[in-house]
This record gives C-alpha cells, sequence and structure tokens, in this order.
C-alpha cells in the first residue's frame, strides 16, 4: 500500500507540468485571431483603433430585407467618385459641406470596393470613419465620427448613415459606446426634434429611400453610372470656379472702398487740422509792428498837433476866425 501511494504522489508530479503546458498552449491559441475575421459573421476589411471597415450579416429591418446583388463589382475610382460627390447641409448653417473628406474617402475607396467583392448577398459593408470636420458648434475643426451600412441592391449602391460628423471621444469604451452603422429600420425622430438633423443637398444620381410615406433622409441610393458622376464633377467644378472668381472680385472691391475710406479719412483729418488753426488766428490778439507802434503819436501830442495846424490855417487866412473857433472847441471838446 506504501508503494501504491508513492507510485500515485509521482504519477501526480508528472502530470502537473503537463497540464500546465497544455493550458498554456490553450491560452496562446486563444488569442490567435485570423487576420481578416472579428467576432461572430464579421469579417474585417480595414481597422485602425476604433476605426473600421468590415463585413457583416444584413440587419433586420420593418420588412424582411432582400439578397444583396452580392459580389459586385465597382472600381475604387468610382467608389470614390460616387461618395466624394455628397454633400450635406445642417438647419443652422448656411454653408454646405462635403459628406467626406479627402482622408477619409482614400481609407473608404479601397476598403469598400474590395469588401462589395467580396460580400455575399446575406452581407453589408460596414464603416466607422474619423476625419476632421468643422465643428457644429463653433468655427473651429474638430474629430468626429461618421458611421454607415453600404451595399449593392437592384442596381443601385446603397449608403444608410449612421451617426454623421458627431463628436468623436477617444477616450471612451467602444463596449459600451460602440459606433453603431445606419440601420434599414426607420427610427422616428424623438419628441423634442422639430427638424432633421440634417439634409443630403440633392443631386442626379442620388435618390432618398422611401418606406410608405416616410422619405428617409439618412438612406441615399446612388446610381453607379458613371456619366452621371462625371457631370456632377464638372458642374461642381464650374460652381466652385465662380465662387473663386466672384470671391476674388469682392475681396478687390473690398480693398478699394478700404483705400477709398482710409482717403476720405486722410482728408477729413487735414480738414480739421485747418479748421483749429483759422480759430487759432482769429482767437490770437492783434500784433503792431514796432515801428508802427513808435509812428504813432500819443494823445496829446495828436491835440497839440491839430491846434497849431488849426491855427496856422487861421493865420494863413485860409479859414476864417468863426471857423478856427469853432473846430478848436470842437478840437478841445474831444478829449
Amino acid at each position: 500500500m506504501q508503494k501504491n501511494a508513492i507510485s500515485r504522489r509521482i504519477a501526480a508530479v508528472r502530470v502537473k507540468p503537463l497540464a500546465a503546458l497544455v493550458l498554456t498552449l490553450a491560452i496562446m491559441l486563444a488569442s490567435v485571431t485570423v487576420p481578416d475575421a472579428e467576432a461572430g459573421n464579421q469579417v474585417r476589411l480595414w481597422k485602425h483603433r476604433d476605426q473600421y471597415v468590415r463585413l457583416e450579416s444584413q440587419d433586420r429591418g420593418a420588412q424582411p430585407s432582400g439578397p444583396n446583388d452580392h459580389p459586385v463589382t465597382l472600381a475604387p475610382e468610382r467608389i470614390r467618385e460616387m461618395l466624394g460627390s455628397l454633400d450635406v447641409r445642417y438647419p443652422k448653417r448656411d454653408k454646405i459641406e462635403p459628406l467626406f473628406t479627402s482622408s477619409e474617402l482614400n481609407t473608404l475607396q479601397d476598403a469598400v470596393s474590395k469588401g462589395l467583392a467580396k460580400a455575399t448577398a446575406g452581407q453589408d459593408v460596414t464603416f466607422a470613419i474619423v476625419g476632421i470636420h468643422r465643428g457644429l458648434m463653433s468655427f473651429s475643426h474638430d474629430r468626429s465620427v461618421t458611421t454607415g451600412r453600404i451595399f449593392f441592391s437592384k442596381g443601385k449602391l446603397n449608403l444608410i448613415l449612421g451617426r454623421l460628423h458627431e463628436e468623436y471621444n477617444e477616450e471612451e469604451d467602444r463596449r459600451m459606446h460602440p459606433f453603431v452603422p445606419g440601420r434599414r429600420k426607420y427610427k422616428a425622430p424623438r419628441s423634442w426634434e422639430t427638424e432633421k438633423p440634417y439634409e443630403i443637398v440633392k443631386q442626379g444620381g442620388v435618390a432618398l429611400k422611401k418606406q410608405g410615406d416616410i422619405e428617409r433622409y439618412d438612406w441615399l441610393m446612388l446610381d453607379p453610372d458613371p456619366k452621371l458622376w462625371k457631370a456632377i464633377r464638372a458642374e461642381k467644378k464650374a460652381a466652385k470656379e465662380t465662387a473663386k472668381a466672384a470671391f476674388q472680385e469682392a475681396s478687390q472691391v473690398r480693398q478699394k472702398s478700404a483705400e477709398v475710406s482710409a482717403e476720405q479719412e486722410r482728408l477729413r483729418a487735414e480738414l480739421e487740422s485747418l479748421k483749429k488753426d483759422m480759430q487759432a488766428i482769429k482767437q490770437a490778439p492783434a500784433v503792431v509792428p514796432a515801428a508802427t507802434q513808435a509812428s504813432r503819436p500819443e494823445a496829446g501830442d495828436s491835440v497839440k498837433v491839430r491846434l497849431r495846424r488849426l491855427k496856422d490855417l487861421r493865420d494863413e487866412e485860409l479859414i476864417t476866425e468863426d471857423e478856427y473857433r469853432a473846430k478848436r472847441q470842437e478840437i478841445l471838446d474831444s478829449l
């Protein structure tokens, strides 16, 4: 019996390293993932931190969704042309903004093209992409996230938007705050929402999905005809050139107006200075030259001179005695 107990102890000691080795291998295998696979039925096409482009099963809508026309071949350039032509307008802004930035399109064009070519009829391409867009509450530029669902059905490239240019906080736990793509099932606005959060600018080649009496502002159907998008691109380029020329003309007018205003201000300042000088001259006391002051006789001397002159006129019999006396009295009265 003692030998059996010893044998069991030796066997247990030998089993422990083996169990540890098996456990280690199990952990290592569990940590290894297939490069393009994610949890469940999701297939990764591209990922960077919180951002992703992937394949996943169709979501459930209000009505059963028909199969997609997948796989489908759309070149990255065509994907970029269609997505890059989309514009959005927000209710509280007058300016129209592009739906995707150039940097976002660089990622989406390749990943979406690859996904549509690999997708089955029951799969969609979903994405969450972060870009630099103008802040909704200010004139600053902030990082914002856009999510969506893309699939090809009935000859149209469908894009259902989830989040659009919403503030991105990289500190959030995505397990608690996941980036959810757009959904086929319509979500009615909440009671306090009186208007759509945004509006896709309507143009040739872009239509909004209708579900009964409801027009989905977040569900876009894009015609893949390259001629349409070529015309749209040419039209937008012409509009951009026109806007640029108008801006330059307005800048020149503003500059000329500023120059005229500056000249008017300069003349106004000169006129004001002249007015002050004239006022100072008027208020200054009259200055009599020293020579003039010296030549002027005193009041007493002037009377004497006049009386003597008057006497000379009488002595020379140029005036009568009566005239002499009258004039003499007048001079004396003026003292």
